[in-house]
């Protein structure tokens, strides 16, 4: 467990929990206008930016759903509490991804009816508690609305914008496992550099705020690492320059996420969708078409048996 580390001493471990929690207090920022928000987008520079809204008494879903017949005051009471709990949830998600990712900077808006405060939310075009928003140089990327799927939404936002070293990414940066690709000139040497036949390329066309892309995108991470010498991964965003743009014209990409494999840098098939498993079928099946088995899953540590005397006392204890 995270809280808990071998031979540490009771002392030693609330020590470290209390230098923990001042490190994620100085790492989330808590804003009050929208004077102090924008100054922090400045301050970020080209640094991602994540902007949590959340309330102290609201936590809604974010989808149209019709609100469950409440009659008793009990049963009002406990949907409460588990809803504000889901919150608490995300809260201390953000709280651990804060800690975890220093390239990343992260800011609190609480709404608690104060007029600056309230501005902000209504600036910002916040209508549902809590909202995750993304930014970068002050332009909105992209926002999650509702606490349904949230604590998900933190690391693939990251992931996806922030290139953060996550625990998917093995704790390497995507972009060290998986191409960025932002011109002609980029597409071109990602195709030229593998010319053996036998390793697939897999270029994964997104686009910078289309959700399905963001929520694909750890698996592309994922499988970049399963596949590593077995086949190369790419990102074509389409809509960040005029030579993407036109990129997704030549290559006739009609949805998003659309995945183009290649072979010695020739089209052999495609895939359409932000489905985990069957992209990962999508590629199984490119390497079973070629004749070639899946990569070896990954070595892990053996467990040393236990010895007779051991199990003995083991169910000695039970008894």
């Amino acid at each position: 467990m995270a809280g808990n580390r071998a031979n540490e001493a009771p002392q030693e471990r609330m020590e470290r929990q209390l230098r923990e929690s001042a490190e994620v207090e100085e790492r989330v920022v808590s804003i009050d206008s929208e004077e102090e928000f924008l100054t922090a987008l400045d301050e970020a520079g080209h640094k991602l930016v994540v902007v949590e809204v959340q309330s102290e008494r609201v936590c809604e879903t974010g989808i149209d759903e019709p609100e469950p017949e409440l009659h008793w005051k009990l049963d009002a009471e406990q949907e409460q509490a588990r809803r504000m709990a889901k919150c608490a949830a995300v809260k201390h998600t953000i709280m651990r991804t804060a800690r975890e990712c220093p390239d990343v900077s992260f800011l609190y808006l609480e709404t608690d009816g104060s007029s600056e405060r309230d501005a902000l939310v209504q600036k910002l075009g916040v209508t549902v508690l809590p909202t995750l928003q993304f930014y970068r140089e002050g332009k909105l990327l992209w926002e999650h609305r509702g606490v349904m799927q949230m604590e998900a939404g933190v690391g693939e936002g990251v992931m996806y914008y922030g290139d953060a070293a996550t625990a998917t990414s093995g704790g390497e940066h995507p972009s060290s496992l998986v191409t960025e690709i932002t011109s002609r000139a980029g597409l071109q040497q990602f195709l030229a550099a593998e010319s053996d036949p036998k390793v697939l390329q897999v270029l994964n066309v997104a686009l910078t705020s289309a959700g399905p892309c963001i929520k694909v995108f750890p698996a592309v991470v994922a499988l970049s690492r399963t596949f590593k010498g077995f086949a190369t991964f790419g990102r074509l965003m389409g809509d960040v320059n005029g030579d993407t743009r036109s990129l997704l014209q030549e290559l006739n990409i009609i949805e998003v996420p659309t995945f183009i494999f290649f072979r010695a840098g020739k089209e052999v098939g495609r895939h359409v969708g932000s489905s985990r498993g069957d992209l990962i079928g999508q590629i199984l099946q490119q390497q079973e078409q070629e004749g070639l088995s899946p990569p070896p899953p990954p070595v892990t540590a053996k467990v040393k048996p236990r010895s007779r005397a051991g199990m003995r006392r083991g169910r000695t204890a039970q008894q």
